[in-house]
């Protein structure tokens, strides 16, 4: 297969576009992955928040973040944003360990106040992105020893995808990361175990919103 730079030709916006407000720890990889879809479409506004150098990026950090860029209350009457009805929120992060551990109880607080959020999400990767990544390209989860250090999900990627994974070119391949993690996926107490990941639920929404334009583009540039 042989994948060129975005040859897409972008559609108007509509009035009636949903929108998707994605944010994600990443101040790069992340970023650029779900960047690539705004700029796909943008009658679709998926609107991916940029962490600043100085933002708190641990995961109730980034939730605090999401909050105060979402819901206004008498404190916060100016949003950076405007949530209407059917638009959704996803957070999405991952579950390295640090040396205190304080990622899983964390992130346990944010699943619990999540659910009293309407159209919120959490989408987690076990234990970085680089797994959601490494789907895009394989079907069955690899086999190389200590699973949970993400440094190992990167150099395996890089040797997977020739050249690395490029988040200008391999993000049209969503349908296939959505099929082989779903397919191998594994969770314990809500939380996806050692090289899973649970993006393929937000993938579903991508598709569903351009989908039919993600095909029509994959088609012209295999």
């Amino acid at each position: 297969m042989i994948l060129t730079n975005r040859l897409f030709v972008r559609e108007a916006p509509s009035r009636l576009a949903k929108s998707i407000y994605i944010f994600c720890e990443g101040a790069k990889r992340e970023y650029q992955y779900f960047q690539y879809f705004k700029e796909l479409d943008s009658r679709i506004n998926i609107e991916v928040y940029k962490l600043g150098p100085t933002e708190n990026n641990s995961p109730l950090g980034l939730f605090d973040i999401a909050k105060k860029c979402i819901l206004s209350d008498i404190k916060n009457k100016k949003t950076k944003y405007s949530f209407q009805e059917g638009d959704e929120v996803w957070i999405v992060l991952d579950i390295d360990k640090d040396k205190l551990d304080s990622r899983k109880p964390q992130i346990e607080k944010i699943q619990i106040e999540i659910n009293d959020l309407n159209n919120w999400h959490l989408s987690l990767s076990n234990p970085c992105f680089e797994v959601w990544l490494y789907y895009h390209l394989e079907k069955e989860m690899p086999t190389f020893d200590n699973l949970e250090v993400c440094k190992n999900w990167k150099n395996h990627i890089n040797n997977v995808a020739k050249g690395g994974y490029d988040s200008r070119r391999h993000p049209i391949l969503i349908l296939d990361a959505q099929t082989n993690s779903e397919n191998n996926f594994q969770s314990e107490n809500s939380i996806p175990t050692e090289g899973n990941t649970d993006l393929f639920n937000l993938s579903k929404i991508i598709l569903e919103l351009i989908g039919e334009k993600i095909k029509k583009v994959r088609a012209q540039i295999e």
